[in-house]
């Protein structure tokens, strides 16, 4: 009997370790509110609309937006490389943030395509400069559902 509550324990560890590895290699996240003023004005593309202030984006936000993430691919930049669209967002790491533009809620995506991320990535936003479609943002509108103003930074 010890034996085979032992072998149940291990599994259930082995299982939830794998779970919250799988977790924290989720290629999205939210940042705090605190680092909205630090991507106003990345280095070689436009940032976010002007905003008045910011929120924080829910579970259900961020879930109802990653649902239409490829609609982004219908897009075509306005800003760095004119024209470009993105392929598949889903294959970044994706850092949110909830900005008020006019009264209305949206989510700006500052998105990356690195193979591991700086490790504050989870904390604050990657700015890089140059980089073309690997850097690009794009602002999300929560109550109509639409993607809008996608800019991909610069090429040196």
């Amino acid at each position: 009997m010890w034996c085979r509550n032992s072998i149940i324990t291990g599994c259930l560890v082995l299982a939830l370790t794998v779970v919250v590895q799988a977790q924290n290699k989720k290629p999205a996240v939210v940042l705090p509110e605190s680092a909205a003023q630090q991507i106003t004005r990345p280095c070689s593309r436009p940032g976010p609309p002007k905003f008045e202030g910011t929120w924080l984006p829910t579970d259900a936000d961020v879930q109802a937006m990653e649902s239409r993430l490829m609609r982004i691919s219908r897009l075509r930049s306005k800003g760095g490389i004119r024209g470009a669209r993105i392929q598949h967002p889903d294959r970044y790491y994706r850092q949110y943030l909830g900005i008020i533009v006019g009264k209305r809620k949206m989510i700006y995506v500052n998105a990356l395509c690195v193979d591991e991320p700086p490790s504050f990535w989870r904390e604050r936003p990657v700015i890089a400069c140059d980089g073309g479609s690997c850097f690009w943002g794009v602002v999300y509108d929560i109550v109509t559902g639409k993607f809008s103003h996608l800019e991909l930074n610069g090429v040196a």
